[in-house]
């Protein structure tokens, strides 16, 4: 068991090389396409990531919450409900780019499959991680960043010789999310069963509701938890223009390579947080303070090098951003502690009250500079941050 505990330590370190490696594969992307390319990305991104979320149904947060307690008994009926859940959200993304923005269309269905391969190679990734599978759990981490690395590689060195559009890139991330999908349940299922279970129609109907009961505030949550992320981006498609969106695309994409460390940090160490809470503001505070302080120095480094000149302002973005990752991680915290004790209805009426106030700011103010929404943004992640405190306050009053 105590072998087990240190070899999850490194989990942390390996999400963050996952990272490092998709943060080469944007460099990757950004070379081989144009930045109005990479704004109508980022776009995309928002809106399908979103929608994800109810493609997902909560039921990843579940099965990792259930996992946790090593309660397992319905773990595949959640998973098969997921992928026909998935279907008909799919669709319906599909339909929407077809109205809205009908360029967009082809790109967006591509990317609404590369997101469900992606989405459930994570199930694979929190599933193992929640039952102690500390290799499965690496190998979910690293095998689709590592294969799209691959893919664009090739990519990048004939881009010369064929004229690349934006969706067909986007079907070598659904190429890429295949292969690594099926790896990973392959390397799970040689240690944990989990298959697609199948009995008819009116089976698949019911075994969806019954998960959706299950886990409809964990998808409440989490909806209001991407959209209070993502939300941004949206607005500043519809107020701005695609410089200008990209650029904080840009700084977003490294804000959340230094978030991802943090929050594997809690998902793989979250027990031992939670019964020595201290550790917190022993260890993870003073982390959080120097990636804010480390970020600053090198963020005029990052752009000049590894950016295009025409996301060199993109700096000053990430300077305001980074601000975000100390009450944000200690908000993840929060949300995956009241998961664990059965709150999640406490934690969508906090995130839902932050996501509201956001988007009523954005009505109001209808920002084009991208320093209003890049203050927006760290503005939402400590009002989320204050409501939890202002609660844990409440709550230890009443107590006495």
């Amino acid at each position: 068991m105590k072998n087990m505990k240190n070899k999850s330590l490194i989990i942390p370190f390996v999400e963050v090389l996952s990272k490092a490696i998709s943060f080469l594969n944007i460099l990757l992307f950004i070379r081989i396409l144009n930045i109005e390319d990479y704004a109508d990305y980022s776009y995309l991104v928002a809106i399908v990531l979103w929608s994800s979320v109810v493609m997902d149904g909560g039921i990843n947060t579940l099965i990792y919450n259930k996992s946790l307690k090593n309660d397992t008994n319905e773990i595949n009926t959640l998973f098969t409900s997921r992928l026909f859940l998935s279907l008909v959200v799919i669709t319906i993304v599909g339909f929407f780019f077809l109205y809205k923005s009908p360029l967009l269309a082809v790109s967006a269905l591509i990317f609404s499959f590369v997101t469900y391969f992606s989405s459930t190679s994570a199930l694979v990734k929190m599933l193992s991680r929640g039952l102690g599978f500390i290799k499965v759990d690496v190998l979910s981490i690293l095998s689709e960043p590592l294969i799209r690395f691959f893919f664009l590689l090739i990519i990048y060195f004939t881009r010369f010789i064929f004229q690349y559009k934006l969706w067909h890139v986007l079907l070598i991330y659904l190429i890429a999310g295949v292969i690594a999908f099926y790896i990973n349940k392959l390397y799970l299922n040689s240690v944990f069963s989990l298959n697609f279970y199948f009995n008819g129609i009116k089976s698949i109907y019911s075994n969806i509701v019954k998960s959706l009961k299950q886990s409809k505030y964990y998808l409440f949550y989490y909806l209001m938890l991407v959209g209070i992320g993502r939300v941004d981006v949206i607005f500043l498609e519809s107020y701005s223009n695609k410089v200008q969106l990209a650029l904080f695309s840009s700084a977003l994409n490294l804000y959340q390579v230094a978030q991802l460390f943090f929050i594997s940090i809690i998902t793989s160490q979250f027990i031992k947080l939670y019964n020595s809470k201290k550790l917190i503001i022993k260890f993870l505070v003073p982390l959080l303070i120097v990636s804010i302080l480390f970020t600053n120095i090198a963020s005029p480094i990052i752009y000049k090098y590894l950016f295009p000149l025409d996301y060199i302002n993109g700096q000053f973005v990430l300077n305001i951003l980074i601000i975000a990752i100390l009450p944000s991680i200690i908000n993840y915290y929060y949300i995956v502690e009241n998961n664990y004790v059965d709150r999640v209805k406490l934690n969508f009426g906090i995130l839902l009250i932050a996501f509201v106030v956001k988007i009523l700011i954005y009505l109001t103010l209808k920002p084009i500079d991208l320093l209003t929404y890049s203050y927006v943004f760290v503005f939402a992640e400590c009002a989320v941050f204050l409501m939890f405190i202002i609660k844990k306050k409440y709550e230890n009053i009443t107590d006495k």
